[in-house]
Protein backbone atom coordinates (compact mmCIF):
# COMPACT_ATOMS: atom_id res chain seq x y z
CA UNK A 1 0.00 0.00 0.00
CA UNK A 2 1.35 3.41 -1.21
CA UNK A 3 1.78 5.99 2.15
CA UNK A 4 -0.16 8.41 0.08
CA UNK A 5 -3.49 6.27 -0.13
CA UNK A 6 -3.70 6.37 3.56
CA UNK A 7 -4.67 9.98 4.24
CA UNK A 8 -7.06 9.71 1.20
CA UNK A 9 -9.07 7.18 3.33
CA UNK A 10 -8.97 8.56 6.79
CA UNK A 11 -9.89 12.34 5.18
CA UNK A 12 -12.11 10.89 2.33
CA UNK A 13 -14.96 8.44 3.79
CA UNK A 14 -16.25 5.85 1.31
CA UNK A 15 -19.92 7.48 -0.36
CA UNK A 16 -22.07 4.47 1.92
CA UNK A 17 -20.40 6.35 5.03
CA UNK A 18 -21.42 9.31 3.89
CA UNK A 19 -24.75 8.42 2.77
CA UNK A 20 -25.34 7.20 6.24
CA UNK A 21 -24.14 10.23 8.24
CA UNK A 22 -26.72 12.63 5.79
CA UNK A 23 -29.14 10.14 6.86
CA UNK A 24 -28.58 10.35 10.42
CA UNK A 25 -28.80 14.04 10.32
CA UNK A 26 -31.92 14.02 8.26
CA UNK A 27 -33.22 11.28 11.07
CA UNK A 28 -32.67 13.94 13.59
CA UNK A 29 -34.11 16.86 11.92
CA UNK A 30 -37.44 16.45 13.29
CA UNK A 31 -40.20 18.79 11.06
CA UNK A 32 -37.65 18.37 7.82
CA UNK A 33 -40.15 18.91 5.10
CA UNK A 34 -40.93 15.27 3.16
CA UNK A 35 -40.24 16.40 0.02
CA UNK A 36 -36.95 18.00 0.91
CA UNK A 37 -36.45 14.58 2.69
CA UNK A 38 -37.30 12.91 -0.65
CA UNK A 39 -34.57 15.70 -2.92
CA UNK A 40 -31.67 14.55 -0.95
CA UNK A 41 -32.28 11.30 -1.26
CA UNK A 42 -32.54 11.54 -4.26
CA UNK A 43 -29.08 14.24 -4.62
CA UNK A 44 -27.27 11.12 -2.43
CA UNK A 45 -28.34 8.21 -5.01
CA UNK A 46 -27.14 10.39 -7.79
CA UNK A 47 -23.82 10.51 -6.22
CA UNK A 48 -24.25 14.68 -5.45
CA UNK A 49 -23.17 13.83 -1.68
CA UNK A 50 -21.96 17.76 -1.59
CA UNK A 51 -25.05 19.58 -3.25
CA UNK A 52 -27.28 17.22 -0.48
CA UNK A 53 -25.14 18.27 2.30
CA UNK A 54 -25.38 21.45 1.17
CA UNK A 55 -29.58 21.18 1.14
CA UNK A 56 -29.70 19.45 4.09
CA UNK A 57 -27.86 22.39 6.39
CA UNK A 58 -29.78 25.01 4.25
CA UNK A 59 -33.12 23.56 5.22
CA UNK A 60 -32.44 22.38 8.60
CA UNK A 61 -31.25 26.41 9.03
CA UNK A 62 -34.29 27.57 6.96
CA UNK A 63 -37.12 25.86 9.11
CA UNK A 64 -34.81 26.77 12.47
CA UNK A 65 -34.62 22.42 13.33
CA UNK A 66 -32.75 22.13 16.31
CA UNK A 67 -29.89 18.74 16.18
CA UNK A 68 -28.25 17.83 19.04
CA UNK A 69 -24.79 19.08 19.18
CA UNK A 70 -23.27 15.58 18.67
CA UNK A 71 -25.26 15.74 14.74
CA UNK A 72 -24.25 19.07 14.29
CA UNK A 73 -20.50 18.40 14.86
CA UNK A 74 -20.72 15.33 12.77
CA UNK A 75 -21.96 17.13 10.02
CA UNK A 76 -19.30 20.12 10.73
CA UNK A 77 -17.11 17.11 9.95
CA UNK A 78 -18.43 16.22 7.14
CA UNK A 79 -18.64 19.57 5.48
CA UNK A 80 -14.96 19.66 6.30
CA UNK A 81 -14.18 16.47 4.14
CA UNK A 82 -16.70 17.20 1.45
CA UNK A 83 -15.42 20.73 0.80
CA UNK A 84 -18.29 22.39 1.72
CA UNK A 85 -18.69 26.11 3.32
CA UNK A 86 -18.23 26.40 7.05
CA UNK A 87 -21.12 28.72 7.06
CA UNK A 88 -23.66 25.80 6.14
CA UNK A 89 -22.78 24.57 10.01
CA UNK A 90 -21.82 27.39 11.96
CA UNK A 91 -24.69 28.94 11.42
CA UNK A 92 -26.87 25.41 12.77
CA UNK A 93 -25.59 26.15 16.03
CA UNK A 94 -27.81 28.46 16.82
CA UNK A 95 -30.88 26.27 17.09
CA UNK A 96 -28.75 24.06 19.19
CA UNK A 97 -27.99 26.27 22.04
CA UNK A 98 -31.98 26.54 22.42
CA UNK A 99 -32.04 22.83 23.29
Amino acid sequence: MDDLEVPHRMTNPPPEEIAVRLHRAMDAAVGLPDTDIANIQLLIDAGERLVAFETLCTQIFEFEIALPPERVRDLGALGEVLGANHGLTDCLWEDTADM
